[in-house]
């Protein structure tokens, strides 16, 4: 047997897998409105594919990477596809720009959840983003087919969305499974204030940690169910529905009805 090298050792640590299909390249890349001169940031650039791809599109390029190797890689080949400045750090301890930015990026499986949640509550000037990631983690995050704690409580103020579907074999490793591409995009006009993200985290906390097996005996406690049930109702929902079949975006309408949650 094949003794690992020092590079398979970091692959597996970092849990590094790289896009080299340029079909799927190209797919990933497409799920972006990229514009001349606009700033992207690949968090997890690894080899570097979709550097590449956003420069030759003329975006200017932050590519972040925390493997040494890889980053040294980069630097030695972006002079060479455009306006790319590469710096080498964990994604997850990256302070976000000021100005206006769009992320491209396939990370890896591990921390992506963590990258996803990262832009969602520290990304202020983020316009929107492309990420591959597990195609059942997309599914999740995104709230398909049934809406789940994450996506009701970003609904009020992103679109996320599962876009294009990245085959295993468009990665070299071959990972186990397949991966898709998770769009988020902020909302032009939020569902919900910013100010009242505290209020309605508890509310949905309430709706998906609660006793009871519908929205109303969760957020009702007792006899206040009656008037879940009605709020519900005034908003075309079945009174007796479950969390997981209430539109995620409902679940702003139905705070709004409601109000914060007691105590």
């Amino acid at each position: 047997m094949r003794s690992r090298t020092p590079r398979d050792e970091r692959r597996r640590t970092l849990g590094q897998n790289f896009l080299v299909d340029e079909r799927a390249i190209a797919r990933v890349v497409a799920s972006l409105d990229l514009e001349p001169g606009s700033l992207v940031l690949d968090l997890g650039a690894g080899r570097g594919a979709l550097t590449r791809a956003a420069a030759q599109h003329g975006a200017r390029v932050l590519a972040v990477e925390i493997d040494p190797a890889w980053a040294r890689a980069l630097r030695r080949e972006a002079a060479r596809w455009g306006d790319v400045r590469v710096v080498r750090r964990n994604a997850l301890a990256l302070r976000f720009p000021s100005e206006p930015f769009r992320v491209l990026a396939s990370p890896p499986y591990g921390i992506a959840t963590r990258i996803v949640r990262r832009l969602l509550a520290e990304g202020h000037g983020l316009q929107e983003a492309a990420l591959v990631l597990q195609a059942e983690a997309a599914r999740r995050l995104a709230g398909v087919p049934s809406t789940g704690r994450f996506a009701a409580l970003w609904a009020p103020w992103y679109s996320l969305e599962v876009g294009a579907r990245v085959p295993r074999h468009s990665f070299r490793p071959v990972p186990s499974v397949d991966s898709a591409v998770l769009r988020i995009t902020p909302r032009a006009r939020p569902l919900l204030s910013p100010g009242a993200f505290a209020h309605y985290e508890r509310f949905i906390a309430r709706v998906f940690e609660g006793r009871g097996r519908t929205v109303a005996e969760r957020l009702g406690r007792g006899t206040g169910a009656r008037g879940v049930r009605a709020a519900l109702g005034r908003l075309g929902l079945d009174p007796s529905v479950t969390p997981s079949r209430v539109p995620a975006p409902g679940y702003a309408e139905l705070f709004r009805e409601l109000g914060p949650p007691s105590g």
